[in-house]
C-alpha cells in the first residue's frame, strides 16, 4: 500500500512550531496508513469521505502566527488569532472574567450586566477557518463532527510515544488524520502527544461559557464541550448540506432556492432568532434608540434612506451584502430575498396553513413537490414579543417606498399571506434566507 505522508509532515511541523518546548519525539505513523487527498481549495487540501451531507473535510489544522510571530494551531473559541497564554482574562468576548461575556451570550447571569444576544453558531468575522483561509471553508459544526465521528471507523496510530488518530471513512475506504497536539490553558500545554481537542462552531446554548467539539484520547473519541477560553485546534470544512440552513429546490423559475428554516431555528417549525432590518445580532431590546442605522429616533436615519425627512438620503433601497443578514450570518452563498423573491413564491406554490403541536404556519409546495414550512414567529417591539403563533412577518431585502423607516417582506396570518408593507425597520423579525 502506498503510504502519502505530506499531510503527516505538515501536521508535525504544526505542532512543532506551537508548542515547541513540550512536544515529545515526533516519527511517521505505521506503514500501513494510507493518506488521500482528493482536492484543493484556496490553496488547502480536503478529503472527500462520502459523508451524507457532502462535507469536504480539511486534511489539516489551520494555523496561524501569534503577535509575538509564533506559529500555532491553537484558539480560543470565536477568536480568530492564536495567542500566548488562555484564560478569561485574555478572552476577548468575556471583558476579563468568566460571568463577563460580551458576545454569544444566552444566559444573562453569564453576561456582562446582564448581557445577553441569543447567538448560538460562529458568523464568519469569528470562525478562524474562515478568515485564515477564507472561500467555503469554515469551523464545522457539532453536527457536522458528529457525522465525521460516525461515518468513520477509528483507531489510534503509536510510535515511540507519538500519537495521531485515523478514521477510515465507512462509505469509500478514504482517510483523515488528526495528530495529538494537546491543548492550551492559560501558557500551559495539556495533554501534547497525547491527545487532541477540536472547536466546532457550536455554542452550548444552556451553558453558554462553554462550546461543543470533538476530543480524541488513546481511550476515547466523542463529542466534548470546552470551556471558551482555552485553546483548542480548528480543523477546516467545507459544508456540505448543514440541516438548519438546508437550500430546497421548490422548481421556481428563477431558480433561486428557499432556506428550509428560518435563521436560528434548529428546525422546520420553529421560529428562530429575531432581527432589526439590516443587523446581524439578536437583541433583548428593540426600537429606535439602538437601531444600527439612525441616531435614535426614525427621523435621523444614517443609511438606506431616499427622503430627506427622515435623514440623511443616501438612495439605497436594497440591503448591501454588509448588511444583509443571512449573508452575513451563513455565508456569502446566502441573502435576503427580495421582493421579487417573495412575490414568485407566492405566485408559483401551493400555501396550505396547518397546526402542527401547536406550532401554526404554512406548508409551501413547488410544483415539483419540494416543500418548506414558514411558521407564524411574531415579532418584537421594545421588549416585547407579539403576534407569537398568530403571524409571521419576515424581513425582504427591500425599503418601503411608502417611507424610509419601514422596510418590506412577507406578512402571514392563518387567513393569508401577502407581501407585507410598513415593517417597522427597528422591530425583531424572523429571516429566511435563499440562495442563487
Amino acid at each position: 500500500m502506498k503510504k502519502q505522508t505530506g499531510i503527516w509532515l505538515a501536521l508535525v511541523l504544526s505542532f512543532c512550531m506551537s508548542c515547541e518546548n513540550d512536544s515529545p519525539e515526533n516519527v511517521l505513523p505505521d506503514d500501513d496508513v494510507e493518506w488521500t487527498e482528493t482536492g484543493k481549495h484556496e490553496e488547502h487540501d480536503f478529503v472527500d469521505l462520502g459523508l451524507p451531507s457532502g462535507a469536504l473535510w480539511a486534511t489539516a489544522d489551520v494555523s496561524a502566527a501569534t503577535k509575538e510571530g509564533k506559529v500555532s494551531v491553537f484558539f480560543s473559541w470565536g477568536e480568530t488569532l492564536p495567542k500566548t497564554s488562555y484564560t478569561s482574562a485574555t478572552y476577548e468576548y468575556a471583558a476579563g472574567a468568566d460571568s463577563m461575556l460580551t458576545k454569544y451570550c444566552t444566559d444573562a447571569e453569564c453576561g456582562r450586566n446582564g448581557f445577553t444576544d441569543g447567538l448560538v453558531k460562529l458568523q464568519p468575522t469569528d470562525d478562524a477557518a474562515n478568515v485564515h483561509w477564507g472561500g467555503s471553508w469554515y469551523i464545522p459544526t457539532a453536527d457536522e463532527w458528529s457525522e465525521l465521528y460516525e461515518g468513520c471507523t477509528w483507531e489510534t496510530m503509536k510510535e515511540n510515544g507519538t500519537i495521531c488518530f485515523v478514521g477510515t471513512s465507512k462509505a469509500n475506504g478514504k482517510q483523515i488524520a488528526f495528530p495529538a497536539v494537546g491543548a492550551m490553558q492559560g501558557e500551559k500545554l495539556l495533554y501534547g502527544g497525547k491527545g487532541a481537542y477540536y472547536w466546532s462552531s457550536t455554542l452550548i446554548a444552556d451553558h453558554c461559557l462553554y462550546a461543543d467539539g470533538l476530543s480524541l484520547s488513546a481511550s476515547s473519541i466523542n463529542k466534548k464541550e470546552g470551556k471558551r477560553a482555552m485553546g483548542h485546534c480548528v480543523r477546516a470544512v467545507i459544508p456540505g448540506e448543514r440541516v438548519p440552513s438546508k437550500s430546497v429546490d421548490l422548481g421556481l423559475p428563477s431558480g433561486i432556492k428557499w432556506a428550509c428554516c428560518n435563521i436560528g431555528a434548529k428546525s422546520p417549525e420553529l421560529a428562530g432568532n429575531l432581527y432589526a432590518w439590516g443587523e446581524s445580532e439578536i437583541k433583548p431590546y428593540y426600537d429606535f434608540t439602538n437601531y444600527k442605522f439612525c441616531h435614535g429616533t426614525p427621523k435621523t436615519l444614517t443609511k438606506y434612506c431616499t427622503d430627506s425627512g427622515y435623514g440623511t438620503p443616501d438612495g439605497k433601497t436594497q440591503l448591501d451584502a454588509e448588511d444583509d443578514t443571512a449573508r452575513q450570518l451563513w455565508g456569502e452563498k446566502w441573502r435576503m430575498p427580495t421582493v421579487e423573491d417573495i412575490q414568485e413564491l407566492m405566485d408559483y406554490c401551493t400555501w396550505i396553513f396547518e397546526t402542527v403541536d401547536g406550532r401554526k404556519g404554512y406548508t409551501v409546495t413547488g410544483k415539483n413537490g419540494n416543500s418548506i414550512h414558514i411558521p407564524l414567529a411574531g415579532t418584537m417591539w421594545q421588549t416585547e414579543m407579539e403576534y407569537q403563533n398568530m403571524r409571521g412577518f419576515y424581513w425582504g431585502a427591500t425599503l418601503d417606498d411608502a417611507g424610509d423607516m419601514w422596510a418590506e417582506g412577507l406578512f402571514v396570518n392563518p387567513q393569508s399571506f401577502s407581501l407585507g408593507a410598513n415593517f417597522t425597520r427597528a422591530s425583531g423579525r424572523t429571516v429566511r434566507p435563499v440562495r442563487d
